[in-house]
Parts: C-alpha cells; structure tokens; sequence
C-alpha cells in the first residue's frame, strides 16, 4: 500500500492469528476501514468475528500479526488503549449501570468524571447535542433498568459518541432489538459515515450488508474469504463465499425405518424475551428411528422453540404433543415422565458445578425416585449406579465424589449424557449439544445420537453448526425470523439453496 493511500486508511489489520487451545479461530487475516465507511463484517457463527472484533477493540491480544491506525503500528493491551486510538465496541452485552439514570452512565464512563462530581447540566447540553447530531433520542431522566434493549444500545453508542471515537464496532447490533428499532440504528449508523466516523458493523444477515454496508469482509473458518464493494456483489455470491464447499459432502450414515409420531408440534407461536413475537406459527414432527435438524442462524428463534417444546416457556398459541398425548400446558417434570430428555448448549442449564457428581446424577426427579426408600435416597445404591455409568460413557473423573467442576468441557457433556439417558427416553432434544467441545467429546456426541436414532429413538437436534445438522440429519428444517422456511431430506439437500434460506430466508 503506497503511502498516499495509507492517508485514506484509519485501520488496518495485517496478518492477524488467535488461536484457543486447539481451536485456529483466526488466520492470517488481514483487512482495512477507511474514514467515513460503513464495513461490514460478514460470516456464520464460529467465524472469527467476533474474535477479530475483539482484538481490534483492545479485549484481546493477537498471536501474530499487527494492528495499524493511520498507517501506525500499534499495541493494544486493553480496551482503554484502544478507546484512546478512537476506538469504539458495542457488545451485546450492555456495560451499563442499572441503577442510575441515563444521563449518570453517560457521565460516569467520560474519562475525568466521577461518580461524586457528576457535571449534569454540562453533561445533559452535550448529550442532547449530539443525539441531535446522529438521531438518537434517549430519555436522559430514565433508569437504566428501566429501558428496552433497543434504548440500552443506543446508550451505548451515545457513550461511544461522547469519547469522539473515530471508529465504532457494532458487534451483532440487531440480535438483541426489533426490527423497528433496526432501521433507526441503521439511519444514525449511515450518519455517523457521512459525518467522517467508520463503521464496523458485524453480522451474519445479509439483508442488513446490502442495506446499510459500503464495503464486505467475508470470513468463513477463521480466514478471510474476501472483501468487496456492495454495490459489485449480490446476495447469492455473499452466500456462497460465507458457506463455501468445504461442508457440501454430507457424511454417509445407515438409514434407519421410521416409526410413530414422537413429538409433534403445531402452530406455535411464542413471544420472545424482547417482548416481540419470536415464534410465528411453526410446525415439525419428529418420528421414531429419525435425527431431525433445525439450523438457522442464532437468533432467530431457536431459543424459544426449544423453551416451548421442553415446557418453560408458554406458547401464545399451537400446541404440543408428546407421543400423542397434548403437553401443551404440562410442566417439564410430566413431559420427561412420557419419555423426553433434553440435552442444553450450556452445562450450567442442567448441571451444578459445585456439586459432586453423584449428587448432579441424583437431582432430576425421575432418577431420584429411583433410589428413594421411606423418603430418603439410598446413598450406596446412587454411587453404584453412577459409577456403572461413568464407566459406560467413559467419564475421566478421580470418583463419583469428584466435584463436577474439576471436570473437562467434554467429560462434563458425557456425564450429562449418561444422565439424561438413564430413565431411558425415548426423545431426545439436542440444542447445540457439541457447542464449546473438542474433537473426540465431539465425536462421542454425535455417534451418541446416531446410536440413539439407530435403536428406535427420535432426536429434534438444534444446532447453529451447519456441518454438523448435514451430518446428523434424516430431514433438515431453516428456520429464519421464527419461521420454518424449508425442509430437505439427506439425500437430496441443496447446500447453497440451503444456506441462503438460513441467511436471507428465501
């Protein structure tokens, strides 16, 4: 890059790797933001964006390669060195005091300010001054705890906007608001362009690139795939660059004869944390002797689904069965009792960490009453059984007595698999079972299910890995924006036609 246009450059990430344990999440990536653009950074869950994001913003160091603002090598060793370079990161996830008025966050995060010499009135003419400026309207009066997601964010950007940052991340913006408050983060977003700030705005929806980007990075694996103008590329090539072929050959698996309806699920429609309608009349049903997938990128209802089908969550409408029988409003102790097991995405949904691992196999009500004489548990019993079954799922642990914590990733999953399996179920609903697991606890899982499926068992299996759905599947359903929007068997799925319903939902 010659040095004249290094002068239309505010950053430039050259070359950068991070790796975790044996996980490669960057490689050799290197891209550049121009002053007054709007980049967007595109890619499917597990990517690298949010790695890359990271490093840019300070939070964490790369393993090789370096970070450049106005053609500068610099070095980051955290996010307030970053903030100083005039960059800006916009998490999900809010840094934000409940507690306090808007007005307060605004004051106590400006360097130079205190919580005990708070300059309102100073602090109120260059909010609203500035909110002005980009089109933001926040309550300054308000509580914090009080406002919506969508106000919280824009908090968060007032914040940013407050330290004169010449560069903001936007780190999956619309996963967390409507899509009302979608378009008015999108209108201050091509404001902060015009007024000379850049833009990083990371997301999987391609709908949201073509609206509101300038330019495209790409990343697929860890590594960047390539970085072109909106107005040269369309939505299917945005597709196929993020999908690519690696995945196209879907594993060979026997295929077993299906049975009776297990689960079935009609009309549901359920209202998601934001207040908004996460599910809008979704169907499926699951038979004996089948693996069932549903990918779809996070967020687009997944969540609520699983919710609704295990029983903690109220459908606004539809309904539920369970071998025939309407569990629409039976709790999730009654569901289990007709042969539903559940494997979560996160351990400590289903596990207590600082318990021992007899105890975690003893908590579910249905092993307990197992074990219970005149109202107490038979101890000696409970460790013998546990024990037969860490044996069987081949869980690396010192004892039964072992607290569940000294345990690794994989051998936790393996004993919430021996647990959840020891009724003997005949459903098994798989959220991301393998999220967060290496090589051979992910090998153990998805041969699990395989078996499982073999013997005559029905598995729903929800999962943001699209490998893996390709792998495990009889039949394959996208869900997009709380819809089911396609369906493919295992023979005959379309790969791109298949990702592009998942990314743009047509």
């Amino acid at each position: 890059m010659s040095a004249a246009d290094r002068r239309e450059v505010f950053l430039e990430v050259v070359g950068v790797s991070k790796r975790f344990g044996p996980v490669q999440a960057l490689d050799n990536v290197s891209m550049e933001v121009r002053p007054g653009e709007v980049h967007a950074l595109l890619g499917e869950n597990g990517a690298g964006k949010s790695t890359l994001c990271n490093i840019i913003s300070g939070m964490l160091k790369p393993d090789s390669g370096e970070i450049r603002i106005d053609g500068k090598r610099v070095v980051f060793g955290s996010t307030k060195d970053a903030s100083r370079h005039g960059i800006g990161i916009v998490y999900q996830e809010f840094m934000l005091i409940p507690e306090l008025t808007v007005a307060e966050n605004i004051a106590l995060f400006q360097e130079g300010n205190s919580r005990l010499l708070l300059d309102r009135d100073g602090v109120r003419r260059s909010v609203e001054r500035l909110m002005g400026d980009f089109g933001l309207r926040v309550d300054l009066d308000a509580r914090v705890g009080d406002l919506s997601a969508g106000e919280k964010q824009k908090l968060e950007i007032v914040k940013a906007l407050m330290r004169d940052v010449r560069l903001l991340i936007l780190d999956e913006p619309t996963s967390i608001i409507t899509p009302i408050e979608a378009r008015e983060l999108f209108r201050t977003v091509r404001k902060m362009a015009e007024a000379g700030k850049s833009v990083i705005l990371v997301t999987h929806r391609i709908d949201e690139v073509m609206e509101v980007a300038d330019r495209i990075t790409v990343l697929r694996g860890g590594r960047k795939v390539a970085t072109v103008d909106r107005t040269s590329v369309t939505p299917d090539e945005l597709v196929r660059m993020m999908v690519g072929r690696s995945i196209a050959p879907i594993a060979s698996k026997d295929r077993s004869n299906t049975g009776d309806v297990a689960l079935k699920v009609s009309g549901i429609s359920a209202i998601g944390d934001l207040g908004s309608m996460a599910l809008k009349g979704v169907d499926l049903e699951v038979r004996y002797g089948e693996v069932v997938g549903i990918c779809g990128v996070t967020g687009n209802g997944q969540k609520e689904l699983v919710e609704v089908i295990i029983g903690v969550r109220k459908p606004v409408k539809g309904r539920v069965w369970i071998n025939g029988t309407d569990v629409t409003e039976r709790p999730p102790y009654l569901r289990r009792k007709l042969g539903m097991a559940y494997l979560p995405e996160e351990h400590w949904q289903a596990l207590w960490l600082d318990m021992r691992l007899y105890e975690n196999f003893s908590l579910p009500p249905l092993i307990a009453r197992l074990f219970k004489k005149l109202a107490l548990l038979k101890l000696r019993d409970i460790k013998r059984a546990v024990s037969e079954e860490v044996s069987r799922f081949e869980v690396r642990t010192p004892s039964v007595s072992t607290e569940l914590w000294k345990l690794s990733g994989g051998n936790k999953q393996r004993f919430l698999v021996a647990r959840e399996v020891y009724t003997k179920p005949r459903i098994i609903i798989a959220n991301n079972p393998t999220k967060g697991l290496d090589v051979l606890a992910t090998k153990f899982v998805r041969k699990f299910i395989l078996d499982f499926r073999d013997q005559g068992g029905a598995v729903l299996l929800i999962s943001s890995d699209l490998e893996e759905v390709l792998q495990l599947s009889d039949r394959i359903l996208v869900i997009f924006d709380g819809r089911i929007v396609g369906s493919f068997t295992h023979d005959s799925v379309d790969v791109e036609r298949l990702a592009s319903l998942m990314l743009r939902g047509a």
